[in-house]
C-alpha cells in the first residue's frame, strides 16, 4: 500500500533543489524546471510518431515527406548565390559559405531528417485537440487534421497547411512570458524528444543530430518560401526574397533557427569537452587479452574464433554454392592496377595487363557446358536460353550471404573499422559520378579505399583511408568479382529484367545485397549473427568500434613505442576516420587507455591493417596467393 502511494510521485519529473544534482546541459537549458510536476507519459505521447495507419493522425509522415520532397525538387531551380546563403548560419562572423545547400548524398537520409518536423506537427496537433491553452495554438492545425482524415495525406491542400504552419512558428519572435513552459513550440518538441520514458533527458550529444535535422528542413522550408514568392510575383528576384528572409535563418536573432543553433554550440561544447565514462574495463592489465564491454565479458581468443568461424562459412559458401562445386580458380602472382586512371569503368579487372583477370566468361561457361548445372539454372527452349528465375533468385541469395560474410570481414580485419555508410557503397570501377573506385591495388596488398566520410556532406571534400584486407578476404574476393560477379550479372539480368538499376548495383559496386546494397543495419545484423554463439551478446558496429579501439590501443603501443600526444592523429585513428582526440575522448574508453603517434602516410595505413590481422591470427595481406595457400 505505501508503493501504491507513491506511484504517482513516481511518474512525474521530480526537480532537484541543490543545483549540483542537476547535469550542465540541463541547467543551461533549464528543461527539467519547465517539465516539473508533469505527467512523464503523457508528456513523450505528445511528440510519439504517429503510424500511418494511426487513426488519430493518419498520414501526417507521408504529407510531411512529400512537403520536403517536393522542396528538394527546387534547389535544382535555384540560383547559387541563394543556396550560399541558404547554407550561411552565422554570416557576419563566418562569411557567405561557398558551399551551396545542397541534398544528402543518400536518399534515405531525408527519411530520417523529416522525423523531427513530424513529432513537430504531432505535437501541435494533439496540443490544438485537446482544447487546452498552449504557445503555438493555430486553428489551421485543425485544418491540417481534417484534411488528413479526409483527404489526401499527399494532396495539395495537405502540403499548403504544412508549409503556413511550418513558416509561421518558424518566423514567430517567441518571448517567455515566465509561467514555466517553453514558448518556442521547435524547442519544446525538442525538449520532449529528448526525455526518456524514465523521466532523464538524452546526453548533450544525442541532442545535436536532432537539432542539426531541424535546421535542414527549416532552410527547405524557407527555400519552399522563396519560391511561393516568386510564383506570384514572376518579375520579382528570388535573392532579395532570400534576403527579405534571412533574418529567420541566421544566427543572433529573435527567432527560432537562431535559438536552436544556440542549444547545437552549447551541446557540441558539452558533449566535445566531456570525457566519456569507460565502456571498456580491463580484466586482465598483463597480457590484455580480456576486457568486460559495458558489464559483457569479451575474451580476445573469442574474437578469433568468429574469425575462425566466418572464414570457414566463406569458403564454404564459395566453394560449394557459388561455384557449385567446379574446381576453377584464376591464378595471379600480381596484379597491375594504375591509380591514378580517371577513365570510366576502369579497375584492375579491366586492365590489359591483368589477362587472367580480364575473361568475364569462365565460370559461366563452366555452368553452360555441365549438363547437370545448366539444367538447374536453365533449359533450351526454340533454340533459346530459358533461365529458371527461381534458381536463380536462390543462387544470387546465397552469393548475398557471402557478400555479407565478405563485408563483415572488411569491417573487422582490414585495420580500424570503418564507418557502414562508407564501406557498404563502394565501388569496384570507376564510374561517371564517382571517378574514383574504391577497390584498388597498393603494391600487393588488395585495399579498400574508404573515401565518404560523415563530414563529406558537410565540407564537400572525400579523404583517402586505406584499409588492406586479409589474405582469405583479398583472394576470395577477387576470385568472386572475376569468376562470380558476371554470371551474378546474368542471374540479376533473368531476375529483375525491369530494373536495370538492379543490373548496374553488381555491374559496378563492391557488395551487393541481392537486390540492393547493405546498409549499416544488414552489416550489424551479420557481425551479431556470426557472433552471438561464441560471445554470448551480438556484436555491431557501434561496440566493435569500442572494443575494437581499446585492443587496438594496447596491442599498437608496442609497435609504435612513442608517447601518444592528443594534438596527433595516428595512423589507426585516421584510419577510423576521426582524429585522436576524439577516439580518445569517445571510443574504447578505459583507464589505461595510451596509444601511439601520428604518422600520415600511405604504407603506414597498410601496415596498421597488416599488425591487426597479425594479432587476430589470420593469413596476413599482400601475399598475392590463393586463399588456401594462405
Amino acid at each position: 500500500s505505501l508503493l501504491k502511494e507513491l506511484e504517482p510521485t513516481l511518474q512525474v519529473i521530480q526537480t532537484p533543489l541543490d543545483g549540483r544534482m542537476v547535469s550542465p546541459w540541463l541547467l543551461t537549458t533549464r528543461w527539467h524546471e519547465h517539465m516539473a510536476g508533469k505527467d512523464i507519459k503523457k508528456l513523450c505521447s505528445l511528440v510519439a510518431l504517429p503510424k500511418n495507419n494511426d487513426g488519430d493522425i493518419p498520414g501526417l509522415r507521408d504529407a510531411v515527406e512529400a512537403y520536403y520532397e517536393e522542396a528538394l525538387s527546387l534547389l535544382d531551380r535555384t540560383g547559387e548565390l541563394v543556396l550560399q546563403r541558404l547554407n550561411s548560419p552565422d554570416p557576419m562572423k563566418s562569411g557567405i559559405s561557398n558551399t551551396p545547400f545542397h541534398k544528402h548524398l543518400h536518399k534515405a537520409t531525408m527519411k530520417q531528417y523529416i522525423l523531427p518536423v513530424v513529432a513537430l506537427l504531432a505535437m501541435l496537433i494533439r496540443q490544438e485537440y485537446s482544447g487546452k491553452p498552449f504557445s503555438g495554438s493555430n486553428p489551421r492545425l485543425m485544418d491540417l487534421l481534417a484534411v488528413l482524415r479526409i483527404d489526401d495525406p499527399q494532396g495539395r491542400d495537405a502540403l499548403h497547411l504544412i508549409h503556413e504552419l511550418l513558416l509561421e512558428v518558424w518566423t514567430t519572435a517567441w518571448t517567455h512570458d515566465g509561467d514555466g513552459d517553453i514558448v518556442d513550440p521547435t524547442e519544446r518538441c525538442l525538449a520532449l524528444m529528448m526525455l526518456r520514458q524514465d523521466g532523464a533527458f538524452k546526453e548533450p550529444q544525442e541532442v545535436t543530430p536532432v537539432i542539426a535535422r531541424f535546421q535542414y528542413c527549416m532552410r527547405l522550408t524557407f527555400l519552399q518560401e522563396i519560391h511561393h514568392r516568386l510564383e506570384s510575383d514572376p518579375d520579382s528576384d528570388e535573392l532579395e526574397h532570400c534576403m527579405d528572409l534571412e533574418n529567420f535563418f541566421v544566427e543572433k536573432r529573435r527567432y527560432t533557427f537562431s535559438h536552436i543553433r544556440s542549444l547545437q554550440h552549447r551541446a557540441s561544447s558539452l558533449a566535445y569537452d566531456t570525457m566519456s565514462l569507460p565502456q571498456v574495463w580491463w580484466t586482465d592489465t598483463r597480457t590484455w587479452t580480456s576486457m568486460l564491454f559495458r558489464g559483457e565479458q569479451v575474451n580476445f581468443a573469442d574474437i578469433c574464433k568468429v574469425f575462425e568461424q566466418t572464414e570457414a562459412k566463406l569458403v564454404q559458401i564459395w566453394e560449394e554454392v557459388i561455384l557449385m562445386g567446379q574446381d576453377i580458380r584464376v591464378e595471379y602472382d600480381r596484379i597491375a592496377d594504375d591509380l591514378v586512371s580517371k577513365d570510366v569503368g576502369y579497375s584492375f579487372l579491366s586492365d590489359a595487363r591483368n589477362p587472367q583477370l580480364t575473361h568475364r566468361d569462365q565460370l559461366l561457361r563452366k555452368f553452360l557446358q555441365d549438363e547437370d548445372i545448366f539444367s538447374h539454372f536453365a533449359m533450351i527452349r526454340e533454340n533459346a536460353i530459358v533461365w529458371n528465375r527461381s534458381t536463380l533468385q536462390a543462387w544470387l541469395r546465397s552469393y548475398a550471404e557471402l557478400q555479407s560474410l565478405l563485408l563483415l570481414r572488411a569491417q573487422m580485419l582490414s585495420g580500424a573499422p570503418t564507418r557502414g555508410t562508407e564501406l557498404t557503397a563502394m565501388t569496384y570501377r570507376n564510374t561517371q559520378a564517382r571517378p574514383t573506385r574504391n577497390l584498388v591495388v597498393l603494391g600487393k596488398h588488395v585495399s579498400l579505399l574508404c573515401q565518404y566520410l560523415k563530414t563529406t556532406a558537410l565540407t564537400g571534400k572525400d579523404k583517402l583511408i586505406p584499409h588492406a584486407l586479409d589474405g582469405i578476404t583479398s583472394d576470395i574476393l577477387v576470385q568472386d568479382l572475376a569468376l562470380a560477379r558476371p554470371f551474378a550479372e546474368v542471374a540479376a539480368r533473368a531476375c529483375f529484367p525491369d530494373k536495370p538499376e538492379v543490373v548496374d548495383l553488381y555491374r559496378n559496386h563492391v557488395f551487393v545485397n541481392y537486390d540492393r546494397l547493405f546498409d549499416s543495419k544488414d552489416l550489424s545484423t551479420v557481425m551479431t549473427k556470426c557472433s552471438l554463439p561464441i560471445l554470448h551478446f551480438g556484436l555491431t558496429i557501434g561496440s566493435w568500434r569500442h572494443i575494437q579501439t581499446a585492443w587496438k590501443r594496447k596491442l599498437g603501443c608496442a609497435v609504435e613505442d612513442i608517447i601518444e600526444m592528443d594534438a596527433e592523429d595516428n595512423v589507426e585513428a585516421l584510419q577510423a576516420g576521426h582524429s585522436r582526440s576524439t577516439e580518445n575522448r569517445a571510443y574504447g574508453i578505459s583507464v589505461e587507455a595510451l596509444a601511439g603517434a601520428a604518422e600520415d602516410v600511405l604504407p603506414a595505413y597498410l601496415n596498421a591493417s597488416m599488425e591487426w590481422q597479425r594479432h587476430c591470427q589470420v593469413p596476413l595481406g599482400g601475399q598475392s596467393t590463393s586463399y588456401k595457400k594462405a
